[in-house]
């Protein structure tokens, strides 16, 4: 069955056995994103197609997986582009279950507002069995219980049903992989610890061994809440992050601030990203947000210079720093190729943008000619992003059936 993304090449000729965890965890952790751009009444089904074809257009880096459970989709609004997605996969050998979420969708309002940027309250966590466990923020917590929820087609079950049954006709140990990018890199340490805190519920003989593997999060909860998770999974606890990623520097007050000048001086001070910084600290309501995991692995990010261009406003080229920086820049940092060669998400935008930005602008009652220069500018913008990498590419080149 031929797949219906186009995979950058020399990552699908990547041997399975020269990569680490840490990089075959990211490939998978990007796999998710495939169904970001899909709405209507089938798109569980389609994001399944997606998935299972991505698996096996990447089996060679990856090794051998076959979909077990979903995927899992969450949508704010019947038939629209999913909030949330999630997966598991089954490893050829039976030793190895890999539970991979998806970071925000770029096409979800739901996913922006409802979780990503709802910070201002954190909630208790309440699986610790009565213990002081700290709290994690409103949106993490939402995020947590779309994921509780989704019962794909098909199965007819949710994740813990799943492993659930599937644990029951088990005799040896398992690993337990959870894994997420971005929003990801949030929900998936809550995800792994509410599946550790409640084990004894879908897995009563304690066969599995759970890690999580936490890619360009912010924070999800507070410092009370990353100490509990740190004490819960110890060295099975692994956050890989880039400190040129604006979104690894979220929520703790210091760390936010540090983006003002993130990126100088080859990047001047913006005063509207300034301000956008300061909508970012006064989002965080002064609550102690605390990354978790005491040891991550801190990758050895620098600026692309290449993205800076003199001629272009500082805010543009702080767009651009900011999308490289927690897209592309994970990739080349860990020595893999980018999963695409040309970001279609770019591709998709650029086509429709021009048009849409004049009907816009037109029905705002802006000089017609001056409307024309304005989204014809954002046009060439985007044309122009859709030829650089910049960001996971979930929009198929063809539909999900072909």
């Amino acid at each position: 069955m031929k797949p219906s993304i186009k995979f950058n090449p020399d990552l699908c000729s990547t041997s399975a056995s020269t990569l680490d965890r840490v990089q075959r965890n990211l490939i998978m952790a990007f796999v998710p994103y495939l169904g970001s751009p899909l709405s209507g009444p089938d798109v569980e089904e389609n994001a399944r197609k997606l998935v299972a074809r991505a698996l096996m257009a990447l089996s060679e880096p990856l090794g051998d997986w076959d979909l077990a459970w979903g995927p899992g989709v969450f949508q704010a609004v019947p038939e629209a582009v999913p909030a949330n997605t999630m997966f598991v996969a089954e490893h050829g050998s039976g030793d190895e279950l890999f539970v991979s979420i998806a970071g925000t969708n770029p096409f979800s309002a739901y996913a922006w507002l409802a979780e990503d940027f709802d910070v201002d309250e954190t909630r208790p966590w309440t699986y610790a069995g009565g213990k002081p466990a700290g709290a994690i923020s409103r949106g993490t917590l939402t995020g947590l219980r779309a994921l509780q929820g989704m019962v794909p087609p098909g199965s007819n079950e949710s994740l813990g049903g799943f492993l659930e049954g599937y644990l029951k006709r088990r005799r040896k140990k398992l690993k337990l992989t959870v894994a997420g990018h971005s929003l990801g890199g949030a929900l998936s340490p809550a995800l792994a610890l509410w599946l550790l805190d409640t084990q004894s519920d879908w897995d009563p003989r304690g066969l599995t061994e759970i890690d999580v593997y936490a890619y360009a999060g912010p924070s999800p909860g507070d410092a009370a809440f990353a100490g509990y998770m740190n004490q819960r999974f110890g060295p099975h606890l692994h956050r890989i992050f880039n400190p040129m990623d604006v979104v690894t520097h979220a929520w703790d007050v210091p760390g936010l601030t540090e983006l003002k000048a993130l990126y100088t001086p080859e990047i001047g001070r913006d005063a509207l990203w300034d301000r956008a910084v300061d909508a970012l600290i006064t989002a965080s309501n002064g609550i102690n947000y605390q990354h978790i995991d005491s040891s991550p692995i801190v990758l050895p990010g620098a600026l692309k210079e290449d993205l800076v261009f003199r001629l272009l406003p500082d805010t543009v080229n702080l767009i651009a720093q900011v999308l490289y920086q927690h897209t592309l820049a994970y990739f080349e940092l860990l020595g893999l190729s980018f999963p695409e060669q040309q970001s279609a998400i770019g591709r998709h935008v650029s086509q429709q943008t021009g048009v849409i930005a004049h009907e816009i602008l037109k029905r705002s009652g802006v000089w017609w000619p001056l409307s024309r220069v304005i989204s014809g500018y954002l046009h060439v913008v985007t044309e122009a992003y859709s030829r650089l990498p910049l960001a996971p590419s979930p929009v198929p080149r063809v539909s999900a059936g072909a």
